[in-house]
């Protein structure tokens, strides 16, 4: 299988991919068992995982393995990823388009009004100027996280009308530079558009939960999807992902309080798959 970006071929990116660990690894005057211990994966694991008679090694483990000698991750799972036969165009680009391609209108940001043109009214909404406040500062953060191959999950929370949806789309545009997707799961329903496709989701996807509630607040999937998400935010596969959310105040407390004792918990992977929220 031939990688058209790079391309390697699926042979040539395992040599590759093989050649920068243990390249690495004699350079850092390490043997296997120290870098075991230093990636917390078994020795047989990185045994197998070097050699050159075994196949390629899982995505799990060459991370872990690019953290514990401080390589670039991104790069040695593309390598992983060819070398595996999986390109990340025909699997891993998963559901959403281009960040340029949406209309922040059908994201959910409400028009200011409308333009005027000569004597009559345009029909096209335009967004009127953006001031940026405190909490922009921290939603940049995540962003520039993100860009640089982390994966994170933010939730804004404020009353109703109160920007949080247009902070969001106003935080994104860098990432738009970068060629990142945008997914807004909503058809047939938000909760079911999430539970079918949350596995699909490819790097450098933006997965965009306006008024989580509808998501994370669903009686009957909400903690599936809440569990999904977990999986999408520590899985090397999907890195980087950035998974974006509003709350009003009122869900926030209710999906983080813990229940009362002897009673049902029935947040629990809500309330463990969301950061603090901002």
């Amino acid at each position: 299988m031939q990688d058209e970006p790079t391309g390697h071929t699926a042979s040539s990116a395992l040599e590759e991919l093989r050649g920068r660990l243990t390249d690495t690894l004699a350079q850092r005057r390490l043997n296997q068992t120290q870098l075991a211990t230093r990636a917390r994966l078994g020795r047989t694991t990185v045994s197998e995982a070097l050699s050159p008679k075994k196949p390629a090694p899982s995505a799990e483990t060459v991370a872990a393995l690019a953290r514990a000698l401080h390589l670039p991750e991104q790069e040695l799972l593309e390598l992983q990823r060819t070398a595996a036969g999986r390109t990340e165009a025909s699997t891993l680009e998963g559901p959403g388009r281009p960040i340029r391609q949406w209309d922040p209108h059908a994201l959910e940001v409400h028009p200011a009004g409308f333009t005027q043109n000569g004597s009559a009214f345009s029909a096209r909404r335009v967004l009127p100027g953006y001031v940026p406040r405190d909490h922009d500062r921290i939603l940049a953060e995540a962003v520039r996280e993100a860009g640089s191959g982390h994966s994170r999950m933010l939730a804004l929370v404020g009353e109703s009308s109160t920007g949080k949806t247009r902070a969001c789309w106003e935080a994104v545009q860098p990432l738009a530079e970068l060629g990142w997707r945008l997914w807004h799961p909503f058809d047939p329903t938000r909760a079911k558009a999430a539970l079918e496709d949350l596995h699909r989701v490819g790097p450098r996807t933006v997965v965009w939960l306006n008024e989580a509630h509808h998501y994370l607040g669903d009686l009957a999937a909400g903690e599936q999807i809440a569990a999904a998400v977990h999986h999408l935010l520590t899985s090397p596969q999907h890195r980087p992902i950035l998974v974006l959310g509003t709350l009003w105040p009122e869900y926030a407390k209710q999906y983080t309080a813990l229940p009362a004792t002897g009673t049902a918990d029935p947040h629990s992977r809500v309330r463990n798959c969301s950061p603090d929220a901002r």
